[in-house]
């Protein structure tokens, strides 16, 4: 069986994988399907598709469907100053 995940005081679940922890993945400009990060941070993919949606609404990835339901996403270039 799987590991038991962590409940707070209150009962809930916490939070063990981050939105910042998969921005982490994209250390280069390659685009990246929820299935790789979700294998690099070892989560179940709905997981990795759930923080991708969470970096691109907070500006910090980019998405493009590419297929009937295929989805990338990756870092875009910073800003110039």
């Amino acid at each position: 069986m799987g590991e038991e995940r962590r409940r707070s005081d209150k009962g809930t679940y916490t939070e063990e994988v981050t939105p910042d922890d998969a921005l982490a993945v994209f250390i280069d400009h390659e685009p990246r399907t929820a299935s790789e990060v979700a294998e690099e941070l070892g989560i179940v993919r709905r997981t990795a598709y759930n923080k991708l949606t969470a970096l691109e609404e907070r500006g910090d990835l980019k998405r493009k469907k590419v297929g009937g339901r295929a989805v990338v996403w990756w870092r875009p270039d910073p800003p110039d100053e």
